[in-house]
């Protein structure tokens, strides 16, 4: 049986990590006091900041250094268009790229869309969320539709890397080397090889810089405007600038005098014989992956004068993965709108400088791809043209930003953090003063962290380069199932919000419900290791909503619904549990539901009540709940009885109803009770309320049944206090609060429940599931110290998480939800250890490769020196 230690380390590692990249939090949560400033109830003060002032979001969440790094997949690297799963492998790669060397938190979406318009109209969706957004690996025509459509129709910078980045690198090195060859630009004829995204945009760079005589070839030969055959919008637009001299016929026939070859197309198109009929001392760039158009032997045998190729296993290597890090890092710093000619021009001209008079030669017009002053040298350059040019939003010293960037790659994130603008935060100042000051610190609270640093070029070449991308993808393409193995997906979890219902503020948007989402994935990952990456999206529309989740679902294992309007909450919910194939859960609803379970079982238990005999009010008919209700009535409950702003509901009422409301009054009230709370709550045993502040009284308390059981879940203040409510008669009373005794707090719940809906990769969360998770958090009072103050464990207690999600695992099982035979056991067993030595322990068959190579004095499994003779090539210009 193969053992995946035995597998190439670009497989090996993918496997034994889940991928390459986690999301983590910034600030480490050591306590409830750090947890109340990074989430509730501090992080209120940061939502309404943003809802006042949207450019806030730049300074209180991740947006100012986060960019959506975008594919459809059409035209992934040496394969051409594969199923979005597949692009995940080389996303991930370059994701950690962008945070090594520039600082920049790339979040990888293959996106699931049919033609230009869907993928433009799911990119603008994101906006809220990102400061900038990476195009990749799409092809072309699509490539310039999609990126000519964004950046007029967003405020933030759009990048495509196949055509910016190459073209950036290209020109930077063809600048150096004419140097070399004492030519120059405007001089010279270039014939670039390639009329895809890569060759079109070098094309359009070095004509901005000057370059008067290019030809430009794609598989017929050379364009022009009058050619019939293979042809398109944007070949025809090439066509009219380019080729002066109206050459025609194959790239063997125009090639000939020419002075430059830029190859952007297909191994061994170009001959020894082809580079002898240039001109004297030709300059000869072989960017084809993952072999070059001719290998560097024979173009100098040639007469090439200067050679360089996509692949580090030549001398001169041209690799468009230098660029993209710090021009974006550049553009996001002086919050640019747009990027223009001047800022592409000036990328090139920092790139090329920073290879000096006295180290210039043919084997030297470029600095070394992982050399740290290349992101800071493009970072400045950008921030200064985008000022100059009249592009930024904020005008920084650009050589402050290049400096910040060299302390961060020489001293770390604490060191950029402390270099910041807003680098104090003030004791003392209440709880909220204090989260606006460190969400300003830290610009928000989550960020991308690679698993496997790049520390050399080996290590790059072994699992960042392209070719290290494509062997996962290929597995992938070959069994879909692989992705979960070979990229984060298996424990990625969407926060996905519309900011129509923001904690207690109601509708204040997307961009002011950012600093919830993202506290909201620290909780994720501190209690369940889940990785959780915030997405607010910029419609309010129930079928954009879903559109737009469904095609950024390859990316993710599992979709968490939050702070969505009713009834808009549940038609969103119910269509994406249709359409998808992971968990898709709506913890206001269900987080809530599962939690007032546990308690509810643990009061009745105490006032020697149950379920089903207990006779139940709920106050509040939204979201929460309704969910609350059908929960309870799936847990056994037979009668409870809903109340809304217009009193109780029943089966034929007409008045402030809708389909489910009406859902629910036919599985409730069966004795047919009219009439307002006050009505409805006599001789009730228990009250739930998820309504509003002061909505029950003490005088109502007194008409119910003896020791009744009180949940005031409004928030922040409950419909009524609990010193209120005892005094009136309640035996038992629990809030939403953390100052008050029994907090019905939903990270008890939502943590562990993905993480066993993870692990057993569920298609779904159903009513078993989450009836089990609540017997969980219940059994985890002990009975010894069950009392009327304690009837649910505390928010902190972590050992209920790994209870939760052990119990949610088996449900899953045997209602045949799993789609991976896992010990139950074994998730919670998981859990327990990545909570208490923050890490998630791998499978045994990992735990035995790791024990196989220590046992057996070897270090773990190194990528292959390649062996040019053997015709081994490695690396690639991305």
């Amino acid at each position: 049986m193969e053992r995946f230690y035995d597998r190439p380390p670009s497989l090996y590692y993918r496997h034994k990590y889940q991928g390459l990249i986690g999301i983590q939090s910034k600030v480490p949560i050591r306590d409830t006091s750090v947890l109340s400033r990074l989430y509730t109830p501090g992080v209120g003060a940061c939502c309404l900041a943003v809802a006042s002032d949207e450019n806030e979001s730049f300074e209180l969440t991740s947006r100012a250094d986060s960019i959506a790094l975008v594919t459809d997949a059409s035209a992934l690297y040496g394969i051409g268009r594969v199923p979005p799963e597949a692009a995940l492998p080389m996303l991930e790669a370059r994701a950690v790229s962008f945070k090594t060397f520039a600082n920049i938190d790339a979040f990888p979406f293959a996106v699931r869309a049919g033609t230009p318009d869907d993928l433009t109209e799911i990119v603008r969706l994101l906006t809220p969320t990102f400061g900038g957004v990476v195009l990749d690996d799409i092809r072309a025509p699509d490539c310039f539709s999609v990126e000519y459509r964004l950046r007029r129709a967003l405020p933030i910078p759009v990048f495509d890397s196949d055509q910016h980045a190459t073209g950036i690198v290209v020109a930077a090195a063809l600048k150096n080397a004419l140097r070399v060859v004492g030519k120059r630009l405007d001089e010279v004829k270039i014939v670039i090889a390639g009329a895809g995204a890569s060759g079109t945009g070098t094309t359009r760079r070095l004509l901005r810089l000057g370059a008067r005589n290019i030809v430009l070839c794609d598989t017929r030969g050379a364009l022009y405007p009058s050619r019939l055959e293979h042809m398109n919008w944007a070949k025809m637009l090439l066509a009219r600038r380019t080729n002066p001299e109206g050459l025609r016929g194959p790239l063997e026939e125009v090639i000939r005098g020419a002075d430059v070859f830029i190859g952007l197309s297909a191994p061994g198109v170009l001959t020894g014989d082809m580079v002898r009929t240039m001109a004297d001392r030709p300059v000869v760039f072989a960017l084809a992956l993952p072999e070059p158009e001719i290998g560097p032997d024979e173009a100098e045998g040639a007469g090439a004068a200067v050679y360089a190729s996509g692949t580090s296993v030549f001398p001169v290597q041209i690799r468009s993965s230098t660029v993209t890090p710090g021009f974006l890092r550049g553009c996001l710093d002086v919050r640019c709108a747009d990027i223009n000619t001047a800022m592409l021009n000036a990328a090139v001209d920092a790139v090329a400088s920073l290879v000096h008079d006295d180290s210039l030669s043919s084997h030297h017009i470029l600095p070394d791809p992982l050399d740290l002053l290349v992101g800071p040298a493009i970072a400045e350059a950008v921030a200064r043209a985008a000022v100059d040019s009249g592009m930024a939003g904020t005008a920084p010293d650009p050589g402050a930003v290049a400096e910040r960037l060299r302390v961060f790659l020489y001293e770390g994130d604490r060191a950029w953090y402390e270099m910041g603008p807003h680098a104090r935060v003030r004791r003392g100042v209440g709880v909220e003063e204090e989260s606006l000051d460190l969400h300003r610190k830290y610009h928000g609270c989550v960020e991308i962290t690679p698993k496997i640093p790049i520390r050399d070029e080996h290590i790059f070449v072994g699992l960042y380069s392209p070719k290290a991308a494509v062997e996962p993808a290929r597995e992938i393409m070959a069994e879909p199932g692989r992705v979960y193995d070979y990229t984060a997906k298996g424990n990625l979890v969407a926060v996905v919000s519309d900011g129509s219902a923001v904690l207690g503020f109601g509708n204040i948007g997307p961009w002011a419900a950012l600093p919830v989402m993202e506290g909201k994935a620290i909780l994720f990952k501190t209690f369940g290791g889940v990785e959780a990456f915030p997405l607010c999206l910029a419609t309010q529309e129930v079928d954009e909503i879903v559109r737009a989740v469904e095609a950024l679902a390859p990316a993710f294992g599992g979709v968490n619904l939050e702070d969505i309007s009713a009834p808009r909450c549940f038609e969103v919910e119910a269509k994406l549990r249709e359409r998808l194939d992971i968990p898709v859960f709506h913890d206001d609803q269900h987080g809530t539901a599962v939690v007032v379970l546990a308690g509810l079982l643990n009061a009745l238990g105490l006032t020697g009540r149950s379920l089903g005999s207990a006779r139940i009010v709920v106050n509040g008919a939204g979201a929460a709940a309704l969910a609350v209700t059908r929960l309870l009535l799936d847990a056994g409950a037979e009668n409870i009885v809903v109340c809304d702003r217009t009193g109780a509901l029943y089966r034929g009422r007409k008045k402030g109803m809708n389909p489910y409301k009406a859902t629910v009054a036919e599985r409730t009230n069966l004795d047919r009770i009219k009439g307002p709370l006050g009505t409805a709550i006599r001789g009730a045993d228990v009250f739930i309320g998820l309504s509003v502040a002061g909505a029950l009284t003490p005088e109502m308390i007194r008409t119910m049944a003896d020791d009744p059981v009180v949940f005031a879940l409004a928030n922040p203040v409950p419909e009524i206090l609990p010193p209120e409510a005892r005094q009136a008669g309640a035996a038992v009373v629990a809030t939403g609060r953390s100052d008050f005794p029994n907090q019905v707090n939903n990270c008890l719940a939502f943590p562990g429940i993905f993480r066993g809906a993870l692990d057993v990769r569920a298609r779904q969360i159903d009513e078993a599931m989450k009836i089990a998770a609540a017997h969980a958090i219940a059994e985890a009072v002990a009975p010894d110290r069950l009392a009327p103050d304690h009837i649910i464990p505390d928010a902190m207690d972590f050992s209920v998480p790994p209870r939760v999600a052990e119990a949610v695992a088996r449900a899953a099982r045997e209602t045949g939800m799993a789609r991976l035979d896992m010990d139950p056991s074994e998730v919670g067993r998981r859990l327990t250890e990545y909570i208490y030595e923050a890490q998630m322990l791998g499978s045994e068959e990992e735990a035995a490769g790791d024990a196989a190579c220590l046992l057996g004095g070897e270090s773990p499994p190194k990528a292959a020196t390649p062996d040019p003779a053997r015709g081994e090539r490695q690396g690639g210009p991305s």
